[in-house]
């Protein structure tokens, strides 16, 4: 009774979920698809996006804090409207079974198609012999029709596209592209709708086969796929014809100065009448306004007749408007101000250049985590990459310069550790839906706004918690500045609390791991000046002695950095097998004679910070006390010394 009890509420439970995708216009076989997927009930976003997008098939500009299911917002709807356009289009053949399936353009007949087609054939045949006698009295013959004469002057030798392409997706990030591609395909489980993906950094010759299948929907970044359309992809030719069009997560790209191939690309699909095209436009920062660049400013301050000016938010919407030609649009804002989710936990560690790398190994070895850590150039990215692999962090890089196929790896590897560290640039901060990174740090202060609320949103995602630390140097206390008031934070992020004295320990280390740094490129620099000058001698056919390769005084040198090398590794090996943090360490107290392991805190980053928020007004209290109390004692001991005086002269 008990077991069959359970299945009766879980099959109440699908039909409840079933319900809620249905309410909303979502037709049964992609709620089948989502339920499968765990995707119980709508998010926001979805619940109001989804029904004017279905029912009212009206384009949709939607701003919604990152994981928020922004994805299935704009793709429930095209995968829907393309189901709606196949049965329209007459696209159902019926078998001779009497029921309707879908066939394509190149699919071969089976035998019942075959049947009923000879079947009919054999009808319409005999219909006409008996006919023919009528049709030969009334004057009237017979017309052979011939489908392959070739007449001069109207053949065209460009292929033609067999299969439509009904919606383009366009995304900032190659990364993002593919996720999408496979949030959709999962969605369309139980239909034959086609997605493509077509990105740069794979090969062309690849994509352009994947185009000729005719896939219904491509998504693409817009370098690689302006590169096909200007070649003459004949299945690409279409998109001044598509039915749906998506800019995820690209406000920034449709600004002026950004991205040319994108708008090459959106003047192409404005080229024909838009009337017909739904169009969707979603990102985390839509509504949210940038501060004007200091050139800008300065040049505004110097002409008081500039026309250059802060746009409001409505300006900003009213020109993407414009831009996409979107006619009746529905604008959906869920966003709380901040642009950051309300289970994100914000704050900052304030301190100089040089100690941000003591700082990061502090906080990676002491909160055990997914961590994913953001730097601005590709540059910083190596360095750290290669500084954390001699501290043995085991670092996955990714940034723009890598082969496509190494930075795919880097993203699996990293999903599949749960203490992965990813260090990365900016083409991780859009979209990236990675579970459960717990940990998100800003090495460097983001130049926008923008990229600070997306990079930060790669954390508290479906609704779990999560922690985002922001490192600032006083160099970037400008663009800190810049950050709140765009965010419209009246006070400073709080300070993550770091155990000061702890940080003797981690700066050995670091120190150590910077000079085998320096000493591995040394050496790596003399290697390859000695393999050119033998590269050089082989190509112009020298014969040199081994002395004029190797001088006695360099010799010397490469040796004692060799030994240095060897010796700091020894020295790194020997301080990573020490005590680093104490067993179930509370930071309070440091007792000398505990034996300390390398055992990572049992402590979450995100619980202590919170407790250190929680205990910031009662710090207040302590201090503005303690305050007042020196200046009772200072009023107290000067009245004093007044009245000593005033004795003295009496």
């Amino acid at each position: 009774m008990k077991i069959k009890h359970e299945a009766e509420m879980v099959t109440e439970s699908a039909r409840n979920a079933d319900e809620a995708w249905s309410a909303l216009g979502v037709p049964t076989v992609i709620a089948k698809a989502l339920l499968e997927q765990g995707f119980r009930e709508p998010t926001t976003i979805q619940t109001l996006a989804l029904p004017p997008a279905i029912l009212g098939r009206r384009d949709v500009l939607g701003a919604a804090e990152t994981g928020s299911g922004k994805t299935l917002a704009f793709g429930i709807p095209i995968l829907h409207g393309i189901l709606e356009l196949k049965r329209r289009e007459g696209k159902l053949v019926s078998s001779a079974s009497g029921k309707f399936r879908e066939r394509s353009l190149d699919e071969p007949e089976s035998s019942s198609d075959e049947a009923d087609r000879e079947q009919m054939s054999d009808r319409g045949s005999s219909g006409l012999r008996e006919k023919l006698p009528d049709l030969r009295k009334r004057g009237i013959g017979l017309v052979k029709v011939i489908d392959n004469v070739s007449i001069e002057g109207f053949d065209d030798d460009t292929p033609k596209p067999t299969k439509p392409l009904y919606a383009l997706i366009l995304t900032p990030t190659r990364e993002l592209a593919i996720q999408i591609k496979d949030h959709l395909t999962k969605a369309a489980k139980y239909t034959d709708i086609k997605i493509a993906v077509i990105v740069g950094g794979m090969a062309a010759v690849k994509q352009e086969r994947i185009l000729s299948h005719g896939p219904e929907i491509v998504i693409a970044t817009p370098g690689r796929l302006w590169e096909l359309i200007d070649e003459g992809n004949p299945h690409l030719s279409q998109i001044n014809s598509i039915r749906f069009l998506v800019i995820d997560e690209t406000d920034r790209m449709l600004e002026k100065g950004h991205f040319q191939e994108l708008h090459s690309i959106i003047e192409r699909v404005n080229s024909k009448d838009s009337s017909k095209r739904q169009t969707f436009v979603f990102s985390a920062t839509l509504t949210l306004v940038h501060e004007l660049p200091d050139y800008l400013q300065r040049k505004k301050i110097r002409n008081s007749r500039s026309k250059i000016y802060k746009l409001t938010p409505g300006q900003k919407l009213q020109k993407v408007i414009e831009m996409l030609q979107i006619k009746n649009p529905k604008v959906i804002d869920v966003t709380k101000g901040t642009g950051t989710a309300d289970n994100l936990t914000e704050c900052r560690i304030a301190c100089t250049i040089d100690h941000k790398d003591y700082y990061l190994y502090y906080f990676l070895k002491r909160h055990t985590g997914r961590t994913l850590v953001f730097c601005n150039s590709i540059g910083c990215v190596k360095r750290l990459a290669t500084l954390f692999g001699i501290l043995n962090c085991e670092p996955l890089p990714l940034h723009a310069s890598m082969p496509q196929r190494q930075r795919l790896k880097n993203l699996e590897r990293f999903q599949a550790n749960n203490n992965g560290l990813l260090i990365a640039t900016d083409v991780a901060a859009r979209g990236l839906d990675i579970p459960s990174i717990e940990h998100v740090i800003h090495y460097q202060v983001p130049r926008t706004s923008e990229a600070y609320v997306h990079r930060s949103g790669r954390t508290a995602r479906a609704q779990k918690e999560g922690i985002t630390v922001l490192m600032m140097e006083p160099s970037e206390k400008h663009h800190y500045s810049n950050l709140c008031k765009t965010l419209n934070r009246t006070e400073d992020l709080p300070t993550f609390p770091v155990i000061d004295r702890l940080l003797i320990a981690v700066k050995e280390r670091v120190n150590i791991a910077r000079e085998i740094d320096k000493l591995e490129l040394t050496c790596r620099r003399d290697n390859t000046k000695k393999s050119w000058l033998q590269k050089a001698a082989k190509e112009m056919d020298l014969l040199l002695d081994d002395d004029e390769f190797d001088h006695p005084m360099e010799e010397m040198e490469t040796a004692d950095t060799k030994r240095q090398l060897k010796a700091r590794r020894h020295q790194l090996e020997k301080l990573l097998k020490k005590p680093f943090f104490p067993k179930n360490f509370s930071g309070k107290y440091l007792d000398s004679s505990l034996q300390i392991s390398l055992e990572q805190n049992s402590h979450k980053a995100i619980d202590i910070m919170k407790q250190a928020i929680e205990e910031r007004p009662s710090l207040k209290k302590k201090v503005t006390t303690s305050v007042s109390k020196r200046k009772n004692i200072a009023t107290r001991k000067g009245l004093r010394m007044v009245k000593k005086r005033r004795e003295i002269n009496l």
